[in-house]
């Protein structure tokens, strides 16, 4: 078992973090857990199991072995925060403590344990009211590299609450943005956006699909209009890609906004017996600048995501002819406040953690291939015919997030290259 400190060295140390006034969550938390850490080890040492494994440790106690796994991983970590996603509930300390005492434990030892459990239980009423309300918290504390994959049972909690609540749900919330080289200097973006596996819960349900928008606005030549990607649909159509879904575009109902028309599913039949598919493509030319010019010094492509989703698949395939700088970043942004998630001088206050990394594909196409979208490489290919481009064209990036946060905007964003 990986040496701790003792649990005097512990209490020494933070009584200078908490010196100074009330203690904060963090201080208190850290100080509370390190010291239950050292007071385990303590107990586990004194019963003579300090150089036993987990499972070793459940036969000598008699204790689920689930219960030991987490009493041990709870001390080995390598910090109290990082720690604490191991916590057995008091039941399971209360099991614990009793049965090291009946392994032979010192009086002392189990003695300091209840103390530490009790200082613990004090600081989750003092600062969060309930256990429930303590992980939560916790989850934001931690400066762990990968911190936000802590948060992944209360994202898939939220998931299925959310559907439950809305009514609704997708599988897979997919956008693909190819940015290439347009007329004068402009770079043309074509979009492929959507929803795969959705399916309702309330026949009385209706929902808008098509919404889909394209950042650094203030350097878009507004003669540009969005026209349809597949050519053989109207101009007046919902420009749906049919080969990719599983409804047709005259069966959805239009809406008339400040931003243009959307397109809205109707209220139909619910659960899998009424699921689709619905895929939708836009050409927009003379989005943005191919260069930084004073007022655009990125390319944006924004998706956002409003309602429950299991996965999101966002693809951006960049034309090399385009001078981008490094590789694109994500960015996740709260839309609770009524946000569009545009880029604005108040827009960094709605930023929230983001764990999930920017994934630059290969060369082979044969690669791209992912089960979020079983036709993936076919609609990929479809839409580099219609743009007249080929796989050697592009640099092409993904990031996938599995049950996210609503209704947030993810951004990939990527630095312009100066004019020379």
């Amino acid at each position: 078992m990986r040496d701790m400190p003792s649990t005097t060295d512990s209490t020494r140390a933070t009584v200078a973090l908490t010196g100074h006034g009330s203690a904060t969550f963090e201080t208190a938390a850290k100080r509370a857990l390190e010291r239950l850490r050292g007071a385990t080890k303590s107990t586990i040492d004194s019963a003579g199991l300090g150089d036993v494994n987990s499972l070793a440790l459940s036969r000598k106690l008699a204790i689920d072995k689930s219960l030991s796994w987490r009493m041990m991983r709870f001390v080995e970590e390598p910090n109290a925060f990082s720690a604490s996603k191991h916590l057995p509930g008091v039941a399971g300390l209360r099991i614990f403590a009793r049965a090291v005492n009946a392994a032979g434990a010192t009086a002392g030892s189990v003695a300091q344990f209840d103390n530490a459990l009790e200082e613990l239980e004090s600081v989750i009423a003092k600062h969060a009211g309930t256990r429930a309300a303590f992980r939560a918290l916790l989850t934001h504390c931690t400066d762990e590299p990968h911190a936000d994959d802590r948060a992944i049972s209360f994202r898939r909690g939220a998931f299925e609450a959310n559907a439950a609540l809305w009514g609704i749900q997708a599988r897979t919330r997919l956008m693909m943005a190819f940015l290439t080289v347009g007329e004068r200097g402009a770079v043309d973006v074509a979009l492929v956006s959507g929803f795969l596996g959705l399916r309702r819960s309330r026949r009385d349900l209706s929902w808008p699909v098509a919404r889909r928008r394209v950042l650094g606005h203030q350097g878009r030549n507004s003669s540009g209009s969005a026209r349809p990607l597949d050519p053989s649909v109207a101009l007046d159509a919902a420009p749906m890609l049919s080969e990719y879904s599983t409804i047709r575009g005259e069966s959805l109902r239009p809406i008339g906004t400040d931003h243009g028309v959307w397109y809205e599913l109707p209220e139909g039949n619910i659960g899998l017996r009424g699921a689709v598919d619905c895929v939708f493509g836009e050409l927009i030319p003379s989005a943005g600048p191919a260069l930084r010019n004073g007022a655009v010094d990125d390319a944006e492509v924004m998706l956002r995501v409003d309602l429950p989703v299991e996965h999101v698949l966002f693809e951006v395939f960049i034309e090399r002819a385009i001078p981008a700088t490094g590789a694109p970043t994500v960015s996740q942004y709260s839309l609770l406040t009524g946000d569009s998630g545009e880029h604005s001088p108040d827009r960094e206050r709605g930023r929230i953690p983001c764990a999930d990394r920017v994934q630059e594909l290969g060369n082979d196409p044969r690669t791209w291939s992912t089960p979020l979208a079983p036709r993936h490489w076919e609609m990929v290919n479809d839409c580099m015919q219609w743009l007249s481009r080929t796989p050697a064209d592009f640099t092409v990036h993904r990031v996938s997030m599995q049950w996210p946060l609503i209704p947030t905007a993810v951004v990939l964003s990527t630095l312009l290259g100066r004019r020379s």
